[in-house]
């Protein structure tokens, strides 16, 4: 896995204080849960959930299993143009938000996307009929949202190439329990594949 670097993007500051949503509370609970699964090694990983201004995702570099709500930002607005995101909030947020950024705009429907890291998955997921992108890309760049963008079609569940999984859904429930559910057919021989859409 590629070591962290920081962000990648330039953040302004629309406000300082954290956003306030009681579906935070919510998101904190699969964030703990993410990590007691080892589905999110070392802490690491990203999830967010679709708000009326955009969305609330977790701060970079905050290890997922001790997260507090004061530690989410809400992303109001994107640029790609300029490498820029607009955030309220006391912290910058996840480095890999311009890729939360693109699921949401190309998926309207996409109401949580989940990021996490777990080795066994990555390793077998190909057994498991999960797609994946292409080439092997640094994090939170334009290139690696260009590689997920080809491959997320109708996909809710697929992985970043030498690096971790996504998971998307409805829900939070729905992101979760479908990384719930693929981390358990890595624990059946029998199931050769997962249903990604």
């Amino acid at each position: 896995m590629e070591e962290y670097a920081g962000i990648k993007f330039k953040t302004v500051f629309a406000r300082k204080d954290s956003p306030q949503d009681p579906r935070i509370e919510e998101l904190i609970r699969w964030c703990r849960r993410f990590t007691e699964l080892g589905l999110a090694t070392g802490g690491s990983g990203n999830m967010s959930f679709r708000s009326l201004n955009g969305f609330i995702v977790s701060r970079t570099a905050g290890h997922l299993g001790l997260l507090k709500a004061d530690e989410f930002v809400e992303v109001l607005k994107t640029d790609p143009s300029r490498n820029e995101l607009t955030v309220a909030g006391a912290y910058e947020p996840s480095s890999e938000s311009t890729m939360h950024a693109a699921i949401y705009e190309a998926r309207p429907e996409i109401a949580a996307v989940f990021h996490g890291h777990h080795d066994k998955i990555l390793r077998r997921g190909r057994r498991l009929g999960l797609p994946i992108t292409e080439r092997e890309q640094p994090y939170g760049t334009p290139e690696i949202v260009r590689e997920i963008l080809q491959i997320l079609g109708q996909n809710n569940f697929f992985l970043i190439r030498s690096h971790g999984f996504v998971s998307l859904g409805k829900s939070m429930d729905e992101a979760g329990r479908t990384t719930e559910a693929v981390l358990a057919s890595l624990l059946s021989p029998l199931s050769k594949t997962h249903p990604s859409s």
